[in-house]
């Protein structure tokens, strides 16, 4: 066998033991909302299925998170209006920073990572892409669950 054919069979070996390597580390990765879901009467619970329901377009699911003050009551029908105006997508890490419970009121702090790729020549080549907001919530206990009353926009998860 020539040199040179040793050469080309060892880069072809190498080329695909990178492959095979490529291949079993996408299909062994964590996906994306492979967190655990944390207890549902919890305040943390509460806003970890309201942004899940937001971001699996479960509209209807999200709303039902949601507490109104009196007489400021939003129709589902404007709400969801309001959220479909922000159609362009992208992806999102939401990392929660810690919680406080004092009674039947709770503050959850979450960051919000939004992933933005731009187009060529849209944005500076080294700009940023990613938009990083530290959105706090505010709950009050409703009888076993906890409702969001702020933020109850949802412009700021599609900026």
């Amino acid at each position: 066998m020539k040199p040179s054919s040793r050469w080309l069979l060892a880069f072809g070996v190498t080329i695909g033991v990178l492959v095979i390597v490529a291949i079993v580390l996408v299909f062994t990765m964590a996906r994306p909302g492979g967190a655990p879901l944390l207890p549902e009467d919890t305040p943390e619970g509460t806003v970890q299925r309201y942004l899940l329901a937001l971001d699996a377009e479960e509209y209807t699911t999200a709303y039902s998170y949601l507490s109104f003050p009196p007489g400021k009551q939003i129709s589902y029908e404007v709400w969801r209006g309001r959220a479909i105006r922000y159609e362009e997508k992208h992806g999102v890490k939401v990392t929660l920073e810690k919680s406080t419970v004092s009674g039947s009121e709770a503050t959850v702090y979450v960051v919000v990572d939004i992933f933005r790729a731009s187009e060529p020549f849209e944005n500076p080549p080294f700009e940023n892409p990613v938009y990083t907001q530290h959105i706090t919530f505010f709950l009050e206990k409703e009888g076993t669950s906890w409702k969001i009353t702020s933020p109850t926009y949802v412009g700021w998860f599609f900026y």
